[in-house]
């Protein structure tokens, strides 16, 4: 990532999202899972997307329990809503 465009690609993330999130204090983990459901909606112009344990893992390289204790600490600060399909999968 030597030159980073936005013609390769970006994130368009709302001004009131940006400024909410900035008030807020996460642990690193909690902040790395944040970035990769961003990535994985807004990134792709989607609200929601099923992402599994997995690839939170690979993105961030987190251990899957860390991921999905990040994953719980999100959802109790209500940052993120979760809908649980299985063991492997977070809506």
């Amino acid at each position: 990532m030597a030159n980073p465009q936005i013609e390769n690609g970006h994130v368009d993330i709302a001004n009131d999202l940006v400024e909410a999130l900035a008030k807020i204090r996460l642990s690193g983990e909690e902040s790395q899972i944040l970035w990769s459901i961003l990535r994985k909606t807004y990134g792709w112009h989607k609200k929601e997307d099923h992402i599994s344990l997995s690839q939170f893992a690979l993105m961030t390289g987190i251990k899957r329990q860390n991921v999905l204790r990040a994953i719980t600490k999100l959802s109790s600060k209500k940052i993120i809503a979760v809908i649980k399909n299985d063991d492997t999968f977070i809506n």
